[in-house]
């Protein structure tokens, strides 16, 4: 593994740079406010590759002129459980957020409601469209489409994006349970973070040239051809996301590139569904006590721990030492200002 030179930055730090770059590149108020905020979250709670690392291709995004950096979301309720958003080419994260309030008004109305959206781009982590959910006490469920570069099982050519998922629930007492995942083995980020500190993964995770599954993020950036988790299942998992990511909002489909290769972007506009659900609506007054008991059964569990719960012990660890940036990443990021 290469020696990699690193500098202690706050999380305040990080905020400041985060909201500097954006801006200059020529991100709004309100909206570099809140992609700055997604970053520092990245970089308190992980994955670290979705925080500034990610600055560049947010940068180039707006620089490019593929995504909107004064986006005005619009909204249609089209069924009592149904909001639909229109993104203005914007970023997902500011239409969700946008929304949040009549979609929890909703699901508290009807039980369960859904959000959908298209015309909009999603970078970073997924879990921060469903973690203010189970906040207000509600149980999420978000997925959105992405970028082809996953092979289906046996397949030689990428059809799916890394198609994240993400699941939220409150918790009696404590922080919600909050998690996300891709559909393939490893996020596209983690690769290029990989490559860029000089290590291989854990694990193969995609195809290098010669067609061969591989560990090289150098190969693998090289095809990118990355593989789905649990081979079959994972892409059917993908798959299932493709579907209530794109298809049902309308968006672009992971396989047409065509806008987003003339801009030389790095993300398609996907299109994304949070479902919102309101537990007292459901029947089960005991729903929090069946919770707490399906906690109690992981913790003490050998190693075994709560799905996302990894996030509150790197949040606590950032809050008071802040965290190591690669003075490579920040030589990069200056240079963006």
């Amino acid at each position: 593994m290469t020696d990699i030179s690193t500098k202690t930055l706050s999380l305040q730090e990080v905020r400041e740079l985060a909201k500097s770059v954006l801006v200059a590149a020529g991100m709004d108020d309100p909206g570099s406010d809140m992609i700055a905020e997604i970053v520092v979250k990245s970089e308190r709670d992980g994955p670290r590759s979705h925080g500034l690392r990610m600055l560049p291709v947010y940068a180039q995004s707006f620089t490019s002129g593929y995504a909107n950096p004064a986006a005005h979301p619009t909204f249609e309720r089209i069924a009592p459980g149904v909001l639909r958003g229109d993104a203005d080419n914007g970023y997902y994260q500011i239409a969700a957020a946008a929304a949040r309030d009549e979609l929890i008004a909703m699901a508290r109305e009807n039980g369960i409601a859904a959000f959908t959206c298209a015309n909009s781009h999603h970078l970073g982590a997924l879990r921060f469209d469903t973690e203010p959910l189970a906040e207000a006490g509600l149980v999420a469920l978000a997925v959105v489409n992405s970028l082809s570069m996953v092979v289906p099982q046996g397949g030689v050519r990428p059809v799916f994006g890394t198609n994240p998922m993400s699941f939220a629930c409150p918790r009696d007492g404590m922080e919600p349970i909050v998690w996300d995942q891709a559909s393939s083995t490893v996020a596209l980020m983690d690769i290029r973070m990989a490559a860029a500190e000089g290590h291989d993964l854990p694990r193969p995770a995609g195809l290098a040239p010669d067609g061969e599954p591989s560990a090289d993020p150098n190969a693998i950036l090289e095809t990118r051809s990355l593989l789905p988790f649990g081979e079959h299942k994972g892409a059917a998992i993908a798959f299932l996301i493709e579907v209530m990511g794109a298809a049902l909002a309308g968006g672009t489909l992971s396989v047409d590139n065509a806008e987003r290769e003339a801009h030389g972007a790095l993300n398609v506009k996907g299109g994304a569904t949070l479902i919102a659900m309101d537990p007292t609506r459901f029947g089960n007054a005991g729903f929090n006590d069946y919770v707490t008991r399906i906690c109690a059964e992981i913790d003490g569990n050998g190693t075994a721990r709560i799905p996302g719960d990894g996030r509150l012990k790197n949040r606590a660890a950032s809050q008071d030492g802040g965290v190591s940036v690669s003075t490579e990443l920040l030589s990069q990021l200056q240079d963006l200002r």
